[in-house]
């Protein structure tokens, strides 16, 4: 895992004030499950300024927004790592860069995952001084040339070139949709309602047959990756059917690769209907996708009860399990980003929490969660194995899955929620007032 890097796209990691300048939540979508492909990938936090990637001699290591500004006063045209993105990619990232007081604190990955070769990607990282998080980041040779020439068409069927092409209308509503700022204080429910309703607005029109098949080549990668997003946060059949659509339009035309099939793939995996997304692997072999345990059948489910799924590594399955929230005592810890395990190991190296987390905390990870990473959790905290959540929406009581979170309840009435991870102190503190613990 990547440092500070959240694997669970639809939440955020918090960060308390010892790693980070102010304990404000954090967004990154990375995912895990298919080597940092181009799939549901908004940026990568830089939440810890130590240990963070090492900074070569030779870099500029831009770390604010003044030196940002004159660094592109003072930069030749055609010069500098940023020419090498689109020009409406350029716009994104430099718009999507986040400084705080102690230097860069998110990178956005999405332009450069889609316009540049993993060189190009290493160049453009190495001017904030975090080219480690380029790794794995990029597009092949022969891919970006593609892309580069399906630009080159439309802009001689424009009647302009590559550096003075307007922006599209799908591009202008592209930009309106990753440049929105989410207010992440917002429950989740009803930020993801908000979400919907602005991809809706935005790109109800485009999502056509008939509008997809005119749309140039170019922004129908703009559609896709617009549906990408849409499905990660909000994965229901009407925005699934539309990715479908523009994935379809793609391989008419001869431009979708395997590759591009992930987003496709982890969505049918987050909403566990294994049998497509087994599907899609046989129709797209290459697909560089993860070992999905076996789902086992086990008893019948209390109706009402939130479920998740628990991994049996040894057996290589995994077995929907039921919790029962009802109970005298019950801590649930939204989990899985590198605060959370540093949360867990203290714990875990605490006697006294220890026995307390043992016996009645459920650690909990998203439904979109990766199976390698809660793999990895478990190999390395056998005593505070984590879960993943089945669906979401089950755990109703829950109303943020920001990382990590904990939820103290008693006889199923929630008495107490705070977030973030500092010290043991702080969290014995909280889980005392929670009565919890004396």
């Amino acid at each position: 895992m990547l440092p500070g890097l959240s694997t669970s796209g639809s939440c955020c990691c918090i960060f308390s004030a010892i790693h980070s300048d102010d304990p404000m939540p954090y967004r990154s979508s990375a995912k895990k499950t298919m080597k940092l492909s181009p799939l549901f990938l908004l940026a990568i936090c830089i939440g810890v300024p130590s240990p963070a990637p090492a900074v070569a001699a030779d870099e500029v290591a831009i770390a604010s927004k003044a030196q940002l500004a004159l660094y592109l006063q003072s930069v030749k045209p055609g010069t500098s790592p940023l020419d090498r993105l689109s020009t409406g990619g350029r716009k994104r990232f430099l718009a999507q860069l986040d400084f705080g007081p102690r230097g860069l604190r998110s990178v956005p990955l999405g332009d450069a995952m889609n316009d540049l070769t993993h060189e190009q990607a290493v160049a453009l990282f190495s001017l904030f001084g975090v080219k480690a998080y380029a790794d794995g980041v990029g597009l092949s040779p022969a891919q970006r040339e593609r892309i580069e020439n399906e630009r080159r068409l439309d802009a001689k069927a424009r009647n302009c070139s590559l550096d003075t092409c307007p922006e599209s209308a799908i591009e202008r509503h592209y930009d309106d949709l990753v440049l929105a700022k989410s207010d992440f204080s917002m429950p989740d429910v009803k930020r993801f309602t908000l979400d919907r309703q602005r991809y809706d607005r935005l790109f109800d029109d485009y999502q056509t047959p008939d509008a997809i098949g005119v749309a140039s080549s170019p922004d129908l990668r703009l559609l896709k990756r617009a549906a990408e997003q849409a499905v990660f946060f909000i994965p229901d059949a009407k925005h699934i059917d539309q990715l479908r659509l523009d994935l379809a339009q793609m391989q008419q035309r001869g431009m979708a690769m395997d590759s591009d099939y992930g987003s496709l793939y982890q969505v049918f995996i987050a909403s566990r209907r294994f049998d497509e997304a087994a599907k899609l692997v046989a129709d797209h072999p290459s697909m560089d996708v993860e070992i999905v345990p076996t789902l086992k059948e086990g008893e019948s489910l209390p109706h009402g009860w939130p479920t998740a799924l628990t991994l049996d590594d040894p057996q290589g399955v995994m077995v929907r399990q039921a919790f029962d929230l009802s109970a005298p005592l019950r801590i649930v810890v939204v989990a899985s980003c590198h605060f959370s395990q540093d949360a867990a190991r203290a714990i875990d190296g605490d006697p006294q929490l220890r026995s307390l987390f043992a016996d009645n905390a459920i650690w909990l990870a998203s439904q979109d969660e990766s199976f390698s990473s809660v793999r990895k959790w478990n190999q390395s905290l056998p005593d505070q194995i984590i879960h993943i959540a089945w669906q979401n929406d089950e755990w109703s009581m829950l109303d943020s899955w920001a990382m990590p979170t904990f939820y103290v309840f008693r006889h199923g009435r929630l008495v107490k929620k705070f977030s973030g991870w500092k010290d043991l102190k702080t969290l014995k503190e909280s889980l005392k007032q929670a009565q919890a613990m004396s």
